[in-house]
């Protein structure tokens, strides 16, 4: 199962090199055999014109040299170019053929005997002062070599004849190579173009379909089912990943909506009993705390499917592990108190889940205070407010930012800050904002988590505590929030 992809795409590649070499091959082949042709034709050609040729002159030169003035040194040259042509005799055909060259051949071999044979005769002759029989033999020589070269004459034409029939041949065939290569080149055009569709096809349209379920994840709608997919490959395990974590997700969703009415049941029976004013705090409590943030619900399925895209079922494993212990953290009795380290863990449990899916897109600075983990706090405060700080200062930001979280003791009060780089708030939203803490203060319409945070310290604290939103457009964002001290153990 492993790598199937990359073999199916290596396996296609090697198809298609495989025909271009073989068009390459064919055309290298075919121009070899035709210059090897030539090439024997024109040594050939350069065996009798420059060798034979040039030492029948030399030979003839030095020969007149020394009949006329009978000088040792023309004698020597002659020995030795005549030494030449008896060695080049011996590589030319003394058989009977038909073949019109090498007949030729033949009856030059017989010829430059004859030379060597009439020159030496007449060297001999005028070492022995015999003038009419060395003279009679330099003419017969002079004849012998002008039919010598009469013969290299016609051999060359010939030898050229037959280049000229090679290349005139393969003009010829030149233009069926010429067709054979453009159909091997159409065919490996065509069929690496069937292929690469083919497996562009099988490769993409699963992941369409996988990105569609996550759309459809992204418009909340997490019963959407992912078609099959029966591949037992890379896309196949991806499949497989993705199935299981958008199962457990549902699973989770269904679980905590069942909580949910389960409170709301509870709220309903406990106004009954209690005192309305009692009652009235109490239940806006359990509303606010009850509230789970729509856009922490889609990041969180969004880094879930960037984890299945990029990782592992062990990485999804422990994706999911650590939603379920936030949710778990959420889902607790709504009015209640936690330890500051309780509340730490659950932010820090957020943003690892902001580093998933954002990466390195935000920086996260921690500052805690080495005395605040055994004091008390109302649960959920911390998140909110990086929530907020997220969704609100720093997403639309092209390069990300840097958020601050701090806890520590400034008695008499136990003081949260959440600061971030971000784009801001107006002071009429600020004002909005805070107003929250008087009861008869409407619900607005953005940045909620912001206002239920400073809606439940008031009410957690029966009004002792403080939040504080320092801002400026553009600027970034502080907020402080002041619990006092003896709302601790």
């Amino acid at each position: 199962m492993k790598h199937k992809l990359r073999n199916r795409i290596v396996g296609n590649s090697f198809i298609i090199i495989l025909i271009l070499s073989s068009i390459t091959l064919y055309t290298v082949f075919s121009s070899l055999e035709l210059a090897q042709s030539i090439e024997l034709l024109l040594k050939n050609n350069l065996f009798l014109k420059r060798n034979i040729w040039e030492n029948l002159e030399k030979t003839q030169q030095y020969l007149t040299g020394y009949l006329l003035a009978k000088n040792s040194e023309s004698l020597k040259e002659y020995i030795r170019y005549s030494s030449f042509l008896n060695d080049q005799i011996k590589a030319l055909n003394k058989e009977i053929r038909k073949d019109e060259l090498l007949l030729l051949e033949k009856n030059l071999a017989s010829l430059l005997r004859e030379y060597l044979s009439a020159s030496e005769g007449a060297v001999k002759a005028k070492r022995g002062r015999d003038v009419s029989t060395y003279v009679n033999l330099y003419e017969e020589c002079k004849q012998l070599e002008g039919l010598i070269q009469f013969l290299l004459t016609r051999m060359n034409t010939l030898y050229l004849d037959g280049v000229l029939q090679a290349f005139t041949g393969y003009r010829k065939i030149l233009n069926t190579i010429l067709l054979f290569n453009l159909l091997l080149i159409l065919l490996a055009f065509l069929l690496s173009t069937l292929l690469m569709i083919r497996y562009s096809f099988m490769i993409s349209e699963p992941l369409e379909r996988l990105s569609n379920t996550v759309e459809e994840m992204e418009r909340r709608n997490y019963h959407s089912e992912l078609p099959p997919y029966e591949g037992n490959d890379e896309i196949g395990t991806l499949h497989s990943a993705f199935s299981r974590m958008q199962k457990s997700i549902r699973e989770a969703f269904e679980e905590l909506q069942r909580k949910a009415e389960l409170e709301r049941k509870l709220l309903e029976q406990q106004m009954h009993v209690l005192d309305y004013e009692h009652k009235l705090k109490e239940a806006e409590l359990l509303a606010l705390q009850s509230q789970i943030n729509p856009h922490f619900l889609y990041n969180t399925l969004s880094a879930g499917w960037q984890l299945a895209l990029a990782e592992k079922d062990e990485a999804t494993a422990e994706f999911l592990e650590k939603l379920a212990d936030f949710i778990r953290y959420v889902l607790r009795p709504s009015n209640r108190f936690v330890l500051v380290s309780e509340e730490i863990e659950c932010a820090r449990r957020y943003v690892w889940l902001l580093q998933l899916r954002f990466k390195d897109r935000f920086q996260f600075e921690w500052e805690i205070a080495e005395g605040v983990f055994l004091y008390q706090t109302p649960a959920l405060l911390l998140q909110p407010l990086i929530e907020n700080a997220i969704v609100h200062g720093l997403h639309d930001l092209e390069n990300g930012g840097k958020v601050y979280i701090s806890v520590q003791i400034r008695a008499p009060y136990l003081e949260m800050v959440v600061s971030d780089t971000g784009k801001g708030m107006e002071k009429e939203e600020m004002e909005k904002v805070l107003n929250a803490a008087h009861a008869e203060a409407t619900h607005p319409s953005i940045r909620i988590g912001l206002y239920n945070v400073v809606r439940r310290v008031v009410l957690a604290t029966s009004g002792k505590g403080k939040v504080h939103i320092h801002s400026e457009p553009g600027n970034g964002t502080l907020v402080q929030i002041l619990l006092p001290l003896e709302s601790a153990p």
